[in-house]
């Protein structure tokens, strides 16, 4: 199996992950010091965002969480449970209740 990451990416959505890589400290500077952690983090975002984890914020606590920066919260992430919801077929909770009866007339 290949290492190497095939994809496409417009650059709107490229200014985006490199943002994202940006916030959680992956810049030039991290690239040059330690360009096999950097490689990861960039496959791991790359990887993510190919499986459809779009939202910038959710993309960097994912980094964090995989490089041991962030504490795993006990918590899904709202995005997490929403898609986890559409993929099981939840849909929203209804209530139904009853109407009172009609009142009889004489």
């Amino acid at each position: 199996m290949s290492s190497n990451l095939h994809m496409s990416v417009r650059t709107s959505d490229m200014a985006i992950l490199q943002g994202v890589l940006d916030n959680a400290g992956y810049d030039f500077t991290s690239s040059l010091e330690d360009p096999k952690c950097y490689n990861i983090a960039v496959k791991l975002l790359f990887k993510l965002y190919n499986d459809g984890m779009t939202s910038p914020a959710a993309l960097t606590t994912e980094l964090s969480r995989h490089f041991g920066k962030a504490p795993l919260s006990s918590k899904s992430s709202a995005e997490f449970e929403k898609n986890r919801k559409l993929i099981q077929g939840i849909g929203p909770v209804v209530v139904v209740s009853r109407l009172p009866a009609p009142e009889q007339t004489r």
